[in-house]
């Protein structure tokens, strides 16, 4: 293409897929690392269908035991004609269809593959060990009762986030255990975010939020999870996580502003114009546990600094109960 054809396709692209294609070509996926030059963004070395068909020493997905896995189904059949069309409420032209959505389409071609293959020519999948977190709890602390029925709360919450598999099948697969890993991180971070930065809301006495004053700061201390940006994710998958654990989340426009101007085209968070709330139900601890799960958070904060989410992720609920002994 010439650069103004190439600009043409990169911006209907980003209307039909919302993602507009780097100049950059992609040397596909079965390109091993090592020939990958410096700096160079496709393919992605992280992606877990990748690494996950490398340790299998498969050809590709079609011919592991536990095709179609959900992590392919997610990655591999998320832009289809039938999602793209209704997103866009309007049916693709042929044109369109097979420019922008048919090279991405790589589950059907899977499905094809797999319906050629011999019994014997089924791999197994490559597979890991699943560890539990660690979350012993000291029953005597230099609280109050009320305060150790708190942390206990938090305790049980953590844990139980730490062995739920989140809704996610095959877990013991490489790929979906590290889509869990992930999954999970981003949960605790939403979590980090709001105890670290989240204030009380002095009319209702029971919420713990992140107002327009810090919603920017909420954006800039996502870390690694930094999908927790895209407003879809944060309703779809950390608002619905968390409520199945009595933790209960929304995202407020602000007065004045509007619900559809709070988002970009692409569905990111911008940073203002709104305002995330979160409480606890009383079976959850309430009100005493989301102040114990700030405290957790902002004593892990002043003692381990840069790495004090890597504690926090581990759901190591002993350094505050050895914190709070001392």
């Amino acid at each position: 293409m010439t650069a103004e054809a190439f600009e043409r396709y990169r911006n209907n692209a980003k209307r039909i897929l919302g993602y507009m294609p780097i100049r950059t070509p992609c040397l596909t996926c079965q390109t091993a690392d090592t020939r990958i030059p410096k700096g160079s963004k496709l393919p992605n070395r992280k992606c877990l269908i990748r690494q996950c068909v490398d340790k299998t020493g498969a050809t590709n997905c079609a011919y592991c035991s536990r095709f179609p896995c959900d992590t392919v189904k997610a990655t591999g059949g998320a832009w289809s004609r039938e999602s793209i069309e209704e997103k866009l409420g309007a049916p693709l032209s042929e044109e369109e269809y097979h420019a922008f959505v048919e090279p991405f389409e790589g589950v059907s071609r899977l499905e094809a593959i797999r319906g050629s293959l011999k019994p014997e020519e089924i791999v197994e999948a490559a597979k890991v060990q699943n560890i539990g977190a660690r979350s012993a709890f000291r029953e005597k602390l230099r609280v109050s009762k009320e305060e150790m029925a708190a942390f206990k709360a938090i305790q049980t919450l953590l844990t139980a986030l730490q062995h739920t598999s989140l809704g996610l099948r095959d877990t013991d697969t490489f790929g979906q255990h590290h889509r869990l890993e992930d999954s999970r991180a981003h949960v605790l971070r939403f979590l980090w975010i709001l105890g670290k930065y989240g204030k009380f809301e002095k009319e209702m006495g029971t919420l713990l939020v992140v107002d327009a004053r810090t919603s920017a700061r909420y954006l800039a201390n996502r870390g690694s999870e930094k999908t927790l940006a895209i407003w879809s994710f944060l309703e779809d998958t950390i608002f619905k996580v968390l409520s199945e654990f009595g933790v209960s989340c929304e995202c407020i426009a602000l007065k004045g502003e509007k619900e559809e101007d709070l988002t970009t085209g692409t569905g990111y968070l911008r940073s203002k114009g709104w305002v995330v709330k979160m409480s606890l139900e009383e079976e959850t601890g309430g009100k005493a546990a989301l102040k114990a799960l700030q405290t957790h958070i902002q004593r892990l904060d002043e003692k381990y600094g840069k790495k004090a989410f890597q504690h926090f992720q581990h759901a190591d609920i002993q350094i505050l109960a050895r914190m709070l002994s001392e």
